[in-house]
């Protein structure tokens, strides 16, 4: 099915600029267009290009950072504006472990 769909939708258009949107509109996996598209290459009917794709995501403690801050900025935050406050006191009201990162000077 795979091959049939490439091979029909060259026949009509130039090229298929992207094959994983081809594959998605068609609702065909995309390794099996990857895979024909690979072959029909191989044997010289068609010329293909890899596109390379980087996707960037948060892990799950840059997604606490992002809607929390740092534990830098936490700190920065736990610190009452007017009267300061102890480092005994800042240790008890905030998280240890963030306290400890967020006074640590690197």
């Amino acid at each position: 099915m795979a091959e049939e769909a490439v091979l029909g939708y060259l026949e009509k258009n130039s090229e298929i600029r992207d094959s994983g949107e081809f594959a998605a509109e068609l609702g065909i996996d995309h390794n099996e267009i990857v895979n024909v598209i690979k072959s029909l290459h191989g044997f010289g009917y068609v010329d293909a290009q890899d596109i390379k794709r980087e996707t960037w995501v948060l892990t799950d403690e840059g997604k606490t950072y992002s809607s929390v801050g740092s534990p830098e900025v936490q700190l920065f935050f736990a610190i009452p504006p007017e009267e300061g406050i102890s480092k005994q006191d800042l240790q008890v009201i905030h998280f240890f472990y963030n306290y400890v990162i967020g006074i640590e000077y690197h």
